[in-house]
């Protein structure tokens, strides 16, 4: 399976020197597909509407349970296809921001792919 690259900060298409798209697999495309699925607002793509994360209903709300918002995301990981199991997970969140911090590591077929992402409404 194959996926277009995208640049790891402005999210934009990556092109090779003869702009060409760049095309990515293995661990770096389950990489790409984790970030996309963590940074995805539930409702935001008009085509899946209940896709993405729930970030409005369930995760920044008042008195969120943190256990609660660990299953979100961990459940978004495992949708990943080539993601076999996350073997960790931490959350740290910043409420008056409105934003959270995960950090995870991801069993695949290609090996752990681990990463860190700031996720949040507007981020």
């Amino acid at each position: 399976m194959y996926d277009l690259a995208l640049d790891a900060s402005s999210h934009d298409l990556v092109l090779t020197g003869k702009n060409d798209l760049l095309v990515i697999d293995h661990a770096e495309r389950v990489a790409q597909q984790i970030k996309i699925n963590l940074k995805l607002i539930k409702g935001e793509w008009f085509l899946a509407p209940e896709a993405g994360v729930p970030y409005l209903e369930e995760v920044f709300v008042k008195n969120p349970s943190l256990e609660h918002i660990k299953s979100i995301y961990r459940r978004k990981i495992l949708e990943v296809q080539g993601v076999e199991a996350v073997e960790s997970l931490e959350l740290v969140e910043d409420a008056r921001l409105r934003s959270a911090a995960v950090s995870f590591t991801a069993r695949t077929p290609y090996g752990v792919v681990a990463g860190r992402e700031v996720l949040g409404y507007g981020k």
